[in-house]
């Protein structure tokens, strides 16, 4: 593998655990019930995750963008040591990125926190600052790796020179177009799909495998 110049990380269920980043405005807004029936309704089957996610937009409606950079460490329930993994790979002249299907602006308040490079997600309508309800521009599991593209054209990056860390379906194609991936407290499928792969708590059990090629 050629030396690596990127870590592209998932969000939900990877840096944030049981807290998903749409979530996380719902509960600021006042909606987590609400957010609770439709996760009800999509674990049946009765709907897609990206129906469900513009019907959590919906829920939104009203809530100052403002309140999820004042409130989002209080809320959220994030692995340990995010900040010191991303400092080791900015000390390898490594960058980090966030690519997520959640919330841009939720996204934008991680990278701000942990000090990540660059920051992707769907974007949700803000108006004066407040959010409208209304998604813009839908990311999906295959504009993921338009999101990384992207970045990568811009850095001069090469896709075997990145490796991928998430747990969830949206992350399998993201997997196959990097150089290397890691699954981290994922379901044995995407597991299959991942050339490593941690049950863990701690962020810093992935560095092994970035930083020493570790089995």
């Amino acid at each position: 593998m050629r030396k690596l110049k990127l870590v592209c990380f998932d969000l939900d269920d990877t840096l944030i655990r049981e807290i998903h980043s749409v979530m996380l405005p719902c509960i600021l807004n006042g909606k987590e019930n609400e957010h609770s029936f439709i996760q009800e309704q999509e674990e049946k089957g009765l709907i897609n995750y990206k129906s469900a996610d513009y019907l959590r937009a919906e829920l939104l409606v009203g809530l100052e963008e403002s309140k999820i950079s004042q409130s989002f460490l209080d809320i959220a329930k994030p692995l340990k040591n995010i900040k010191s993994v991303v400092e080791a790979l900015h000390e390898q002249n490594i960058k980090c990125i966030v690519v997520t299907v959640g919330p841009k602006q939720v996204a934008q308040v991680v990278c701000s926190i942990w000090g990540f490079d660059n920051y992707y997600g769907s974007d949700y309508e803000v108006i004066k600052g407040v959010f409208t309800g209304r998604i813009l521009d839908y990311i999906g599991a295959e504009q993921k790796i338009e999101c990384l593209q992207e970045f990568c054209k811009r850095n001069s990056i090469n896709p075997h020179e990145c490796i991928s860390v998430g747990d969830g379906s949206t992350d399998i194609p993201i997997f196959k177009y990097c150089g290397k991936s890691i699954a981290i407290n994922s379901s044995l499928k995407v597991q299959q799909s991942a050339t490593y792969a941690v049950d863990t708590d701690d962020l810093t059990d992935i560095l092994k495998y970035i930083l020493l090629g570790g089995d």
